[in-house]
C-alpha cells in the first residue's frame, strides 16, 4: 500500500514539474517573438539601421513589395511596435499617422531618417541611429564602404563618358545621379508627364532616361527620345536581389553604365 501511494505521489510531482517547465518555455517564446531592438518600416529604413550597426532588424513592409511606402499596419505588427526600443521610419509611409498618433508609442522611440542617396544625408542619418545604439565605430566602417562604392560608381560613369552628357532623371533618382557625377538636364515625376513636358523633353536630345522602378512614369519620353537609353533604378532594397544600400548603388550603377 505504501509503495502504491509513493508511486502516486511521485507521478503527481513529476507532472507538476513538466507543467511548470512547459509554462516557462511558452512565456519565454512569446517574449522573444514580440521583443525587438529595432523595427524598420521598410527595407530602406532597415538598410539605414543595419548600416548604423543594428542587428536583428525587424522589417514591416515585405522586401519584395514594389511600393513599400504603401504598406499598411497589420494586427500582428502592433505588438512588435509597442515592444520595440527604436522604430526607424522615413515619414512618407502610409503608416506614419498611426505610428505617431494612433498607438500611444512614446515619441523617443520614433527615429525619423532622411532616406536619400546623397552621401551626406546618408551619413547624418546613419550616425544618428548609431548614436542611439552605441555603435558609432561600426557605423563609420560601413559608411566608408558606402563612400567607396559611390567612388567606384563615379569612376565607372566617367569611363563611359556619361558625366557631361545630357540625361533626364526621375525626381526620386536625382540625388543618386548627382552623387555619381551625372549632370541631369531635366527632372521629371513623380506625377505622370503632361504633353507640354514631353514636348519640352524632346528638345533636350538626352542620351539616357533614368526612371524610378517604384513608380515609373518616364516611359512616354521614350517615344520622343528614340536614341536615349531607358533604365528603371531602385531606391528600396529588396528587388533585383538587393539587400543593402551598397547593393542598390552597385545595381543602379550597373544599369547606368550598360548604356
Amino acid at each position: 500500500m505504501k509503495r502504491i501511494f509513493f508511486k502516486q505521489i511521485t507521478l503527481i510531482v513529476f507532472g507538476l514539474l513538466l507543467l511548470s517547465c512547459k509554462g516557462k518555455s511558452s512565456s519565454d517564446s512569446s517574449t522573444n517573438e514580440t521583443e525587438s531592438v529595432i523595427i524598420a518600416t521598410s527595407s530602406w529604413t532597415a538598410a539605414y539601421a543595419e548600416a548604423a550597426g543594428a542587428k536583428n532588424v525587424t522589417v514591416l513592409a515585405p522586401f519584395e513589395m514594389e511600393h513599400p511606402a504603401e504598406y499598411e499596419l497589420r494586427p500582428g505588427d502592433i505588438a512588435k511596435l509597442i515592444n520595440a526600443k527604436v522604430i526607424v521610419y522615413a515619414g512618407y509611409e502610409v503608416m506614419t499617422e498611426r505610428l505617431k498618433n494612433g498607438l500611444d508609442i512614446p515619441e523617443y522611440k520614433l527615429l525619423l531618417v532622411d532616406t536619400d542617396y546623397n552621401y551626406e544625408k546618408i551619413e547624418k542619418s546613419v550616425m544618428n541611429i548609431a548614436a542611439g545604439l552605441g555603435t558609432e565605430d561600426i557605423a563609420r566602417e560601413n559608411l566608408r564602404d558606402i563612400r567607396r562604392v559611390f567612388d567606384e560608381g563615379r569612376k565607372a560613369v566617367e569611363e563611359k563618358n556619361l558625366s557631361e552628357k545630357p540625361i533626364v532623371v526621375h525626381r526620386f533618382q536625382y540625388s543618386l545621379a548627382r552623387e555619381l557625377g551625372l549632370s541631369p538636364a531635366a527632372i521629371f515625376g513623380p506625377a505622370p508627364p503632361e504633353a507640354s513636358e514631353i514636348a519640352t523633353m524632346s528638345k533636350i536630345q538626352a542620351v539616357l532616361i533614368l526612371d524610378n522602378i517604384h513608380n515609373p512614369v518616364g516611359q512616354p519620353f521614350k517615344e520622343v527620345l528614340t536614341k536615349a537609353g531607358y533604365e528603371e533604378l531602385l531606391n528600396f532594397p529588396g528587388l533585383k536581389g538587393t539587400k543593402s544600400l551598397t547593393d542598390v548603388i552597385r545595381y543602379n550603377v550597373s544599369l547606368i553604365t550598360a548604356n
